[in-house]
């Protein structure tokens, strides 16, 4: 989504203001939710449910050098997110505006960034991956907080212009929209490319390095059993018990961890995504000179 060398007044006036629809709810009970740091442990397992879709595997992978740009594409998916949840009316038109922008060039033959129904698969990966994640390490969400989680995470779906008319009516009707899509979508050589750069990816900062084989164990066991075979990755009894064993292991030393240390990481995109609108406002675009 890199803008084109120009003048800021210029890159201003080419960004259209974006129109945000209203979501189902408001996210308030959200904001509880991916304040804390754990959550972003989901995002690989939202990516490549997201990949499953043929339409959002070859749109990302004839228009991203996705392998050598994952701590980028980390940064800038989270500037949505914060946005979408967190962000005031004016935070958010700056940096949707961006992402409605770079949507409009990014289409072929069999897939465009602007359709609402890959918005609505994008939201519904999202919602997924809170569960997952809560229950891997948290127990069982009950069925009244994931009404109220289900409907706030429309928010990722209209943020990206997805009618809130399409968000599945009830919990039940999603539930039976998610496992369709799941026992349903191809899992196409495009998506098995980018799955691989996703989680084995290059050119990563040495204090990431640490993270990279955990998160990798975490997602596979995550993923539905028939994506993780259409993927090619397997599961082994080593493996489920290094699994098990990180799980039991997080949720016992997590929520003893001081609550700043729990959302650091979730305050430091809140941050980051700040002063991204401060230089959209200001040159017309989030990126940092020197920077891609």
């Amino acid at each position: 989504m890199a803008c084109p060398i120009d003048s800021g007044a210029a890159l201003r006036k080419r960004i259209e203001k974006p129109h945000i629809y209203e979501p189902v709810a408001e996210p308030n009970e959200l904001k509880g939710v991916v304040i804390e740091g754990i959550y972003l442990m989901g995002g690989q397992f939202a990516i490549l449910c997201q990949f499953a879709h043929p339409g959002l595997a070859e749109g990302s992978f004839k228009h991203s050098n996705f392998a050598y740009r994952i701590m980028n594409r980390l940064k800038t998916t989270a500037r949505f997110l914060n946005a979408a949840v967190f962000g005031t009316r004016a935070e958010q038109e700056a940096i949707f505006g961006v992402i409605h922008a770079a949507h409009k060039n990014i289409k072929g033959e069999g897939y465009y960034a602007d359709d609402p129904e890959l918005h609505k698969w994008t939201a519904a990966t999202l919602f997924v991956a809170i569960i997952v994640v809560h229950e891997a390490f948290f127990g069982k969400v009950s069925r009244e907080r994931q009404e109220v989680l289900y409907r706030e995470s429309s928010v990722y779906g209209t943020s990206l212009r997805m009618p809130p008319e399409m968000w599945p009516a009830t919990l039940d009707d999603f539930w039976a929209y998610w496992h369709h899509n799941i026992n349903t979508l191809e899992v196409t050589d495009w998506a098995r490319k980018l799955g691989t750069d996703l989680l084995w990816p290059k050119a990563m900062p040495l204090w990431a390095l640490p993270n990279i084989p955990v998160a990798r164990l975490m997602t596979i066991h995550w993923l539905p059993e028939r994506l993780r075979e259409e993927y090619g990755f397997k599961t082994t009894a080593l493996s489920t018990g290094l699994y098990y064993c990180v799980s039991y292991y997080v949720a016992f030393w997590y929520p003893m961890l001081p609550r700043a240390v729990r959302e650091y990481p979730s305050r430091y995109y809140i941050q980051d995504m700040k002063k991204a609108v401060e230089r959209i406002e200001r040159t017309g675009t989030w990126y940092e000179r020197g920077k891609t």
